[in-house]
């Protein structure tokens, strides 16, 4: 069973929201390798548990690894992708335009593709991963035919310009906490 709040939103100052909203969340628990290992085991018995729980152990750093290398990485059910995560890379400090070029080159007087790789080497650039789900995936969460159960409703203040609580942005992913089929140990991003 999947749980939602319905949330009444006062609204947002910093993005010009003044009305009143009303959006759903997910109040979702967090699994560990424990509970996904066992649930492994049971689509395929003749994976142990005990192996399971191996590979997930080591899943990130393998993937990590092969993202380095300049990989995606791709998980599937059956043929089709359902979750694709990659290494991501932007321009450290965000894009240049013109004025920020001549802030790293005073000398640039347009943005040409000759000075454009010299420029982004100037700003650097960042990499981190990207997970991205498709729409497979979804697919494959529908045909489960899971309920779904309102825990309650919740009225929001509005949240105004220079607010650092991030409870009052409405945000998703509530909750932490227990593992379905047992174990004793909460996940958590």
């Amino acid at each position: 069973m999947i749980k939602y709040k319905v949330f009444l939103n006062n609204g947002y100052e910093a993005l010009g929201v003044d009305q009143k909203t009303i959006t759903a969340n997910e109040e979702v628990q967090t699994c560990d390798e424990n509970a996904l290992a066992r649930e492994i085991c049971h689509e395929n018995p003749l994976i142990p548990e005990q192996v399971a729980k191996a590979v997930l152990e080591n899943f990130c750093k393998a993937a990590a690894q092969l993202m380095s290398m300049g990989f995606a990485v791709q998980l599937k059910n059956g043929k089709d992708v359902a979750l694709r995560m990659y290494p991501d890379i932007h321009v450290k400090g965000g894009n240049i335009n013109l004025e920020r070029a001549r802030q790293l080159d005073p000398t640039v007087t347009e943005l040409t593709v000759e000075n454009a790789g010299d420029l982004v080497s100037k700003a650097g650039i960042t990499v981190r991963v990207r997970a991205e789900s498709c729409r497979k995936f979804t697919e494959l969460l529908q045909s489960m035919d899971a309920s779904v159960q309102r825990t309650g409703t919740e009225e929001r203040e509005k949240v105004l310009m220079g607010d650092d609580d991030d409870d009052n942005n409405g945000g998703g992913n509530s909750g932490g906490g227990s593992n379905p089929g047992g174990g004793d140990t909460p996940g958590g991003f």
